[in-house]
């Protein structure tokens, strides 16, 4: 089981990683993006992922949305911009929230976005406020899936939307060899373990959403998948030099390894990214 301070530790203590490898600063991203015919640049890739889940959710300007794992907010900082809507980001970092208000008020978005520090399986929001749930990569960080699925369902208006783009293993029984390169993986993010498509879709069936479809797009995430793995190397060096200077916490170099284990997970088809739909 992971702990709240582990997933705040991991992303407070790697932020650094993530501005210098994967365009932080500019995106307000941590995810792997979209790539397709029409993706020129990494920061497209990472932008576009808003773009599509925002048309597959159906996102209007009269719509209120949680982003649950918020990040720093960039995804509810691209729905106030290009959307107009109005967005809820909860994230259980508050340097993250304190850099999602930031960020906000710079780009002129900060009366249409709200942050808060919270837990996505357990909010203090009332029932039935929200006309879409957002989730890129942070349901995977769940000790129990279902229970965000039931937070969700409790704070979906009728007929509201769920919409999630995450990681999913490809079934539920690995050899040892397999299980570690998946253990280690998770380790290094702060995730208990990834769930399986098809018993997510149970576990939604039970928590009495409907409409559920899911897409795989693994193709449209290799890019950044690759991106990261060739930055493993030289990034091992820099991270371990400085580990033995600075005597840094353990979880950067464990950080710096899923680089690695990763990509040799997709390699050997141990998991997938899906986009995944439904309504209450």
């Amino acid at each position: 089981m992971i702990q709240s301070k582990e997933i705040v530790d991991y992303y407070d203590q790697c932020e650094n990683h993530y501005r210098t490898h994967w365009n932080l600063a500019e995106s307000l991203a941590i995810h792997y993006g979209y790539w397709d015919e029409t993706t020129k640049t990494f920061h497209e890739a990472l932008t576009k992922i808003n773009d599509i889940l925002a048309k597959k959710a159906g996102i209007t300007a009269t719509d209120r949305v949680l982003d649950a794992g918020c990040g720093i907010g960039g995804s509810s900082i691209y729905l106030a911009q290009n959307i107009g809507c109005q967005s809820v980001g909860i994230s259980l970092s508050e340097r993250q929230i304190a850099s999602a208000r930031r960020i906000a008020a710079e780009r002129g978005v900060s009366e249409h976005t709200h942050f808060e520090a919270q837990d996505f399986t357990k909010t203090n929001f009332k029932s039935e406020s929200f006309d879409v749930v957002w989730a890129i990569e942070s349901v995977c960080h769940a000790n129990q899936k279902a229970d965000f699925l039931g937070e969700a369902y409790r704070l979906l208006k009728p007929n509201g939307r769920l919409i999630i783009a995450d990681f999913f293993k490809t079934k539920a029984h690995f050899s040892p060899k397999e299980n570690r390169i998946l253990s280690e993986w998770a380790k290094g993010w702060a995730v208990p373990d990834f769930e399986s498509v098809s018993h997510f879709q149970e576990l939604m069936q039970q928590r009495h959403f409907s409409k559920i479809q899911t897409q795989n797009i693994t193709p449209h995430i290799l890019p950044s998948a690759k991106r990261l793995y060739i930055r493993f190397f030289p990034g091992w060096v820099y991270a371990k030099t400085y580990h033995y200077l600075f005597k840094t916490a353990s979880l950067t170099m464990d950080n710096v390894w899923t680089a690695y284990w990763q990509y040799k997970g997709l390699q050997k088809k141990l998991w997938e990214y899906h986009i995944v739909e439904a309504v209450k």
